[in-house]
């Protein structure tokens, strides 16, 4: 059966955006790249996206009116106390609270969590593999950012039956 993540995604090193003068003067639009829309949309068909951001509302939303997703991105309250900064993954504890807080409140309907950064240290590992659901990590190159590969991780994350009998299939499909 398929699993339906909670895909949480950084926004600096994962979808770098570009910065174009905005329309009003005050603030510069974020623009994302085709590819990076693409690959955006493709991951939110597996699971419903939550930004992991210290990015303001106001860019978030810009981002989100050019991605066109079918269903809002919720946003991971990020609160980053002085010291930890300097942790492997200044992050993880902001990360901690919101699912635990989604999960009492009742507002979690996923079964595992998938989570792209750039900043992913040893502390997420240690804590992906203790968490109560199975959990994917993603830790893309800063400078390039989400690319095919990771969503073709997510894709086998959440259903590795499918792709497992497509990539059997495209085998048998070459004479192998």
């Amino acid at each position: 059966m398929p699993r339906k993540p909670i895909i949480l995604l950084g926004i600096d090193g994962v979808l770098n955006p570009v910065a174009r003068a905005g329309s009003g003067g005050d603030h510069p639009e974020p623009i994302l790249p085709d590819s990076k829309v693409a690959l955006v949309r493709r991951l939110a068909e597996l699971g419903r996206i939550a930004w992991v951001s210290t990015w303001p509302a106001d860019l978030t939303a810009a981002l989100e009116s050019q991605l066109q997703l079918e269903g809002d991105p919720l946003r991971v309250t990020l609160l980053v106390p002085p010291g930890d900064e300097d942790e492997p993954t200044p992050k993880l504890r902001s990360v901690i609270r919101w699912l635990a807080r989604m999960e009492r409140s009742g507002c979690a309907d996923w079964d595992s969590v998938v989570w792209i950064d750039d900043v992913l240290g040893q502390d997420a590992r240690k804590w992906a593999h203790g968490y109560g659901q199975p959990v994917l990590l993603g830790r893309p190159v800063p400078d390039q950012g989400l690319s095919a590969i990771h969503v073709v991780a997510v894709e086998v994350f959440v259903d590795p039956l499918v792709c497992g009998r497509a990539v059997n299939s495209s085998a048998r499909g070459r004479g192998q």
